[in-house]
């Protein structure tokens, strides 16, 4: 689930084009380009600098980069919580969450270098979030068990329920974990600073496109599930 997701969201965001507007300011451009990707993507930061250099974009287009991977990082939220039967008002939820949480992203972006193949490189440090972790194993399931006293219910019961049934309680219980997660967002660190190469290869028309594996390095990195990186 988790590479399927980060693959997901890479992949719509490889598929926008650098514009080749001129070859002595290429590197500059992508540097503009490589910001701006990371800028609309985690904190729905949209500079007309990005829209400018790259192709075919518009506004309307970077917002939507940025609520589609609002979208995509909460369905893994939720899948990596356990919440197995999502409502649209745990999906909204979530999203909110998971926009506060990258609000406070951090990365830097080195000025992108011309290589002699042609294509381009630049250097991403990210600072992962550390906040996933502080939601322990033994804190969830004290939710769960709690959300089921309340409803009056014993396993044997849960497991007899019908899909709607159980989605009811399973609101409860990503409610509670949603909450929980929010009250932990003031308490948010930072792990090691980790560095990724992200490339730019040219295609026969002279257009840049970002590949795909550098972005999937960052989007695993930006928060880091498993505390990896603390």
């Amino acid at each position: 689930m988790k590479r399927w997701k980060r693959a997901l969201a890479a992949g719509a965001a490889a598929a926008m084009l650098l514009v080749l507007t001129a070859c002595q300011n290429v590197a500059k451009d992508a540097t503009v380009f490589i910001q701006g990707e990371l800028d609309a993507t985690y904190l729905g930061k949209i500079n007309q600098d990005y829209i400018d250099v790259t192709n075919n974009m518009t506004q309307a287009d970077a917002q939507e980069k940025y609520d589609y991977n609002l979208q995509v990082e909460s369905e893994y939220l939720l899948s990596y919580l356990a919440v197995e039967l999502p409502t649209d008002a745990v999906y909204q939820r979530a999203e909110e969450i998971v926009g506060e949480i990258y609000s406070h992203a951090q990365y830097t972006v080195a000025d992108a270098e011309l290589l002699k193949s042609g294509d381009i490189a630049a250097e991403v440090t990210v600072s992962p979030i550390e906040i996933i972790p502080m939601l322990s194993d033994e804190l969830l399931a004290d939710i769960w068990t709690a959300v089921k006293q309340e409803a009056g219910v014993s396993d044997d019961q849960v497991a007899a329920m019908s899909d709607e049934e159980y989605q009811q309680l399973d609101e409860q219980y990503a409610m509670a974990v949603l909450d929980e997660l929010e009250g932990l967002i003031a308490q948010l660190t930072y792990g090691t600073d980790q560095t990724i190469l992200l490339q730019m290869k040219e295609d026969e028309d002279g257009y840049y496109t970002l590949v795909e594996s550098g972005l999937q390095k960052v989007d695993e990195i930006m928060i880091d599930y498993t505390g990896a990186y603390a």
